[in-house]
């Protein structure tokens, strides 16, 4: 019986220097791994570096995004829709001379201006609008103007 202990013991013994071999293999393999991979270097703190450069560059995309957004809002009022409606005013011209024009912006607020030519003299007015409507009364040529700018313009 004590010769199957000792004999069961060596075998324990050399399977545990096999394993701890295996390891230590193992652990270097890994370590020259990280060192190809690291440049030398060590990984760790690459790995931090890196870290922190991801971290910065979403700082500066949060800063890019913010200076579109503001940009986004000043197109906003800035004139995007236009139209114009030429017409006879007086039935007497056969160029259609008078015009309306209307300059709006994405919310349709704006101006309208309307030139109506006739063969003494010649007329120019100007009529704010809001949300594509003014508070003064409109012809149909403006309202038409209005209707193409509103019409015409593709987001």
């Amino acid at each position: 019986m004590d010769n199957i202990l000792i004999v069961f013991s060596i075998i324990s013994t050399l399977v545990a220097l096999i394993s701890l071999y295996i390891s230590i293999k193992i652990y270097k393999k890994y370590e020259k791994s990280m060192n190809k991979l690291g440049e030398g270097k060590d990984f760790s703190q690459m790995l931090n570096k890196y870290v922190s450069q991801v971290e910065e560059l979403n700082k500066r995309d949060d800063q890019i995004i913010s200076v579109c957004n503001n940009i986004n809002n000043e197109l906003a009022k800035c004139i995007k829709k236009v139209g114009i409606n030429r017409y006879d005013a007086f039935g007497n011209t056969k160029n259609k001379l008078s015009f309306a024009l209307a300059l709006l912006d994405r919310d349709n607020n704006g101006i309208v201006i309307n030139s109506i030519y006739g063969q003494d003299n010649s007329n120019v007015y100007a009529k704010p609008i809001k949300n594509g409507k003014s508070e003064y009364n409109l012809s149909d040529e403006e309202k038409q103007a209005i209707n193409l700018a509103i019409k015409e313009y593709k987001e």
